[in-house]
């Protein structure tokens, strides 16, 4: 069992879960992918309420990167967010649909992992948000706007155009939040990773809130990041696809 979990589910609770148009997590560390996707199951499926055969994912992904198949029998981690959980269970590749389709076929999982979102689990969010950084005697400049890359209950990571300086405090402000409205708190800055694009460089700055929200702040904030990520999802928007913890 892995740290911070809660429960395995199985059997129709495990059936419930796999929805059509549900989003997944795609990750394999040995050959680099981590990707992003949505459940597909047929009219019949959807009818008896459950996958059959095989799950279904179709990748948001260029088809020059999906052409780029894993080797059958290859496992990876997936990773479905629920109200307040993430669903943790690893499965192996089976095969690829034919383009212009972009769907990879793995096999049904047999038990899956809840972790609860408590336990600090990011989700991509494509939004921008404020920040007041420290200024050069300690004080705190103007609010500026940065692009949000992700959110936990814990923190967060957004994109700046130089680096900061590590344990230096910082002022967020998060708009538009489900149940809260506008997130206003202080937090720590733990890391800055270069990013290099065709740009330039840049910088993700990771954020970690700390013990500046009270346990029920905390868990209003998971929720409400749940439902933002599912009303992206419902209205067509891509989340990001960045891993802001690798050098470039």
């Amino acid at each position: 069992m892995r740290k911070g979990s809660d429960i395995m589910i199985e059997g129709d609770k495990l059936s419930a879960l796999l929805k059509h148009g549900t989003s997944i997590h795609i990750i394999e560390a040995e050959t680099d992918i981590d990707c992003y996707g949505t459940l597909e199951l047929s009219n019949e499926e959807q009818a008896a309420a459950a996958p059959s055969g095989a799950l279904a994912v179709r990748l948001d992904i260029p088809i020059g990167k999906f052409v780029n198949t894993p080797d059958a029998g290859r496992i990876f981690q997936c990773h479905l967010t629920g109200p307040g959980c993430v669903y943790h269970f690893d499965v192996p590749y089976r095969s690829a649909s034919a383009l212009p389709d972009t769907i990879w076929y793995l096999d049904l999982p047999k038990s899956a992992e809840r972790i609860q979102l408590r336990d600090f689990v990011r989700v991509p969010i494509p939004m921008s948000i404020e920040v007041k950084l420290s200024g050069d005697h300690g004080g705190l400049k103007n609010y500026r706007e940065v692009a949000l890359i992700d959110i936990s209950g814990g923190g967060l990571c957004f994109v700046h155009d130089e680096p900061l300086i590590i344990d230096s405090p910082i002022s967020v402000r998060v708009p538009d939040l489900p149940r809260i409205g506008t997130l206003e708190t202080e937090g720590t800055i733990r890391r800055a990773t270069p990013i290099e694009t065709n740009l330039g460089m840049t910088y993700h700055i990771g954020v970690m809130f700390g013990d500046t929200l009270s346990n029920r702040e905390r868990e209003y904030l998971v929720q409400s990041v749940y439902q933002l990520q599912q009303s992206f999802l419902r209205k067509g928007l891509k989340v990001p696809q960045i891993d802001h913890t690798k050098r470039s």
